[in-house]
């Protein structure tokens, strides 16, 4: 297994986690660090055992050794370090959003094409096994052909992280940190997005922290999504199909469990059923509250568990590395251009 030595720009808190994911990576070595802060530099690379600590970009871009970069610094830097690192020749993993606007994910997508180098946004959900059932459930038409896609993620948080971790510049809030996932599956499923409609809440600091939406795609099919940073939402994600659903069940983003919900359809037209006054033996037993519980822990047991082992950033990891070990350009389950169709609705988003 050829072993590919990373560098790693940033040193915040996903930097930190997806260290861990890069330490139990088969085949993968961390050689530097980078940070604008020379001491942040230091105590990260002292922290997780990296040899070189580099104070700005320049010196981490300039090592030969470094075969491929994940960018995690600030979101508003994560467009110009990706350029500058496929132009320094460096493949690119980066934390999403990989960009702020469908114009210079664009850019990043050009860059990466005259480049050579493999690219990619870190959609670590989609490398899940989880998501990949979910995808193969849609993709296969087990269930028939689906209509309608309904998916939320959010949480509250507190004043103090608001004010740290967003702002009304180009950081931005909800729609750029979180809408991003449920957006990127909408898309992944059911295409081009031409119509959004909704409603984009912001707090008195012009900080957009809860949206409610829906995507009309190209192909006529429809997404109802909901993100917030005010609210707890269900974070479930569920497909519907004309032969039943299949859903993602929460948390939505570390999702193990998948639930494949079978419609019961009559086996007459309704017209032609029998008229009976008296109950049947069905709708006696569906009369006692014991046995509809019962029902209830029985269809739980019937949830698909699908694993991703003891830690959820590595299948991500490990597509990258395979994907660069290929000498592929492109990944097949979240390539560039997904990235670009994201930010695209968010851009719309934006605007109401």
């Amino acid at each position: 297994m050829k072993l590919i030595k990373f560098g790693i720009i940033g040193t915040g808190k996903m930097a930190a986690t997806m260290m861990t994911a890069l330490s139990s990576a088969a085949g993968v070595s961390v050689l530097a660090v980078a940070s604008e802060s020379e001491q942040r530099a230091q105590s990260f690379a002292n922290a997780f055992g990296i040899p070189q600590a580099c104070t700005g970009l320049a010196s981490l871009l300039s090592n030969d050794e470094i075969d491929a970069v994940y960018v995690a610094n600030a979101t508003e830097n994560h467009a110009k370090t990706v350029i500058s690192a496929l132009k320094a020749g460096k493949a690119v993993l980066c934390e999403k959003p990989i960009g702020i606007s469908a114009a210079e994910n664009q850019e990043i997508e050009q860059e990466a094409a005259r480049s050579g180098k493999l690219c990619m946004e870190a959609m670590w959900t989609f490398c899940l096994p989880s998501f990949q059932r979910f995808f193969y459930v849609h993709d296969s038409k087990e269930l028939g052909v689906a209509s309608h896609f309904y998916a939320d993620f959010g949480y509250p948080v507190g004043q103090d992280t608001l004010l740290k971790s967003y702002s009304s510049g180009l950081r931005g809030g909800v729609l750029l940190d979180r809408a991003v996932y449920p957006i990127s599956l909408a898309i992944r499923l059911f295409g081009n997005v031409k119509t959004v409609i909704g409603q984009v809440d912001r707090n008195q600091d012009n900080v957009d922290v809860h949206a409610a939406f829906q995507l009309i795609h190209q192909s006529g099919q429809q997404s109802q999504l909901a993100v917030s940073l005010t609210a707890l939402l269900q974070n479930r994600a569920v497909l519907s199909a004309s032969g039943g659903t299949v859903s993602l069940e929460p948390p939505l983003l570390g999702a193990e469990l998948v639930n494949i919900a079978k419609a019961a359809l009559p086996s007459q037209p309704v017209s032609d059923m029998p008229i009976n006054a008296k109950p049947g033996l069905t709708k006696k037993l569906r009369g006692l509250a014991l046995l509809r519980r019962l029902n209830s822990v029985r269809k739980f047991l019937g949830y698909e568990h699908h694993s991703y082992g003891s830690n959820q950033y590595l299948p991500v990891i490990n597509h990258f590395c395979n994907l660069y070990r290929q000498d592929k350009l492109v990944s097949d389950i979240f390539p560039l251009s997904a990235s670009t169709q994201v930010l695209e609705v968010i851009d719309k988003l934006k605007n109401l």
